[in-house]
């Protein structure tokens, strides 16, 4: 007969692990848990900086890339010399033969930012005739919110910080369009009720064409053919010359920190005003330096970091400047350094210091809006 087992608690537990020990490994595995958690969480932090770190890059690159591809195509009317002299009696959009009873002076000395809708006083077509003339406009968003304010844009604009510069660019479309497949071949927007313009291209003195001519009418897919029939380069009545779409557009930074675009459009009521569109989150400032060509030798010779309307015509280049901050910020991070922006300094707002941001600048030549000293 076996004999009773006299085990003690002690003997049994020596047999495995002690409190001490079991205390010790827990502590252990909490150690590391805690090392893997802190590591894990460093490399998500690391990851979304890097995340937004690269957003905010992608969108300062975007909107300097917007902006000089606008610049780029300043003074672009077609087929049409630049730049344009409205009424010219021979080629000008605002003839006296084509503008019947239209009232066309006296017009303002300063050109409108806001053009095609008519709230000037004039007629939409007048406005735009004009605007040819100054196909380039920049100056503060207090003066953009002016014309905003008093109904010249005929749009809920968003408010325009009034520290930075407004850019509005007046131009023909890229593409040409035109009723049928012309416009889906070309892969440029149909026609609609809005103000076209075309070319001649066609000198023939026996019926009065010396060639040049250009016109501006507002047309629609009934009456375009008959309104814009001028003739392309070769003088055949079968070949109809280019039609291109008006576009005027507007660019400024708004006080949510947003780059915004007002576009001439027509609404779906068919009444045409601008249209506000946000094209990139979290641009602070926008401003410009302007190279500007006195002698109309092709070469500018003087800079210039706001532009008056009659300098316009001469500027040849310009170098486009953005300060763009990130879209959450960084807690712990401070920003509050000066920037030097279009060779003047520019210091951080105070509320957003926790911000990180890109400066980034652009140079543009302007080879279509031509140099007069007019």
């Amino acid at each position: 007969m076996n004999a009773p087992c006299r085990c003690s608690k002690s003997h049994f537990f020596g047999q495995g692990f002690g409190v001490v020990e079991l205390m010790i490994a827990l502590l252990l595995g909490t150690v590391i848990i805690l090392g893997v958690s802190s590591l894990f969480s460093d490399s998500n932090r690391a990851l979304t900086d890097i995340s937004r770190a690269g957003r905010q890059l992608e969108n300062s690159l975007y909107a300097a890339d917007l902006l000089a591809k606008e610049l780029s195509l300043v003074g672009y009317w077609g087929e049409a010399d630049g730049p344009i002299d409205a009424d010219d009696p021979a080629n000008g959009v605002l003839r006296a033969s084509e503008i019947a009873g239209l009232e066309i002076d006296p017009y303002p000395a300063t050109p409108p930012i806001c053009v095609g809708t008519g709230a000037t006083g004039f007629d939409p077509r007048v406005e735009l005739g004009w605007a040819m003339e100054f196909p380039l406009l920049s100056g503060s968003g207090s003066e953009l919110n002016v014309a905003v304010n008093s109904n010249q844009c005929s749009v809920g604009a968003s408010v325009a910080s009034s520290t930075s510069s407004y850019l509005a660019v007046r131009r023909a479309s890229t593409c040409a369009t035109g009723v049928g497949g012309i416009a889906e071949s070309n892969r440029c927007r149909g026609v609609d009720n809005f103000f076209y313009l075309q070319t001649n291209g066609c000198f023939d003195e026996n019926r009065g064409l010396v060639g040049g001519e250009v016109k501006l009418y507002p047309a629609n897919g009934t009456n375009i053919n008959s309104l814009l029939d001028y003739e392309r380069y070769a003088c055949d009545p079968s070949a109809i010359a280019p039609i291109y779409r008006y576009v005027s557009r507007i660019y400024y930074v708004n006080h949510n920190d947003q780059l915004v675009r007002l576009s001439l459009d027509n609404s779906e009521g068919g009444d045409i005003g601008y249209v506000h569109e946000v094209m990139v989150e979290g641009v602070e400032h926008l401003e410009f330096e302007w190279f500007i060509d006195d002698t109309g030798a092709g070469n500018y010779t003087r800079v210039e970091r706001t532009l008056s309307h009659s300098d316009a015509v001469n500027v040849v280049g310009v170098n486009v400047w953005l300060v763009v901050r990130g879209m959450q910020s960084r807690p712990g991070f401070v920003d509050d350094f000066n920037y030097v922006v279009a060779g003047e300094s520019w210091a951080v707002p105070s509320g957003s210091v926790s911000f990180s941001r890109t400066l980034q600048s652009r140079m543009v030549r302007l080879v279509n809006n031509g140099v007069s000293t007019r």
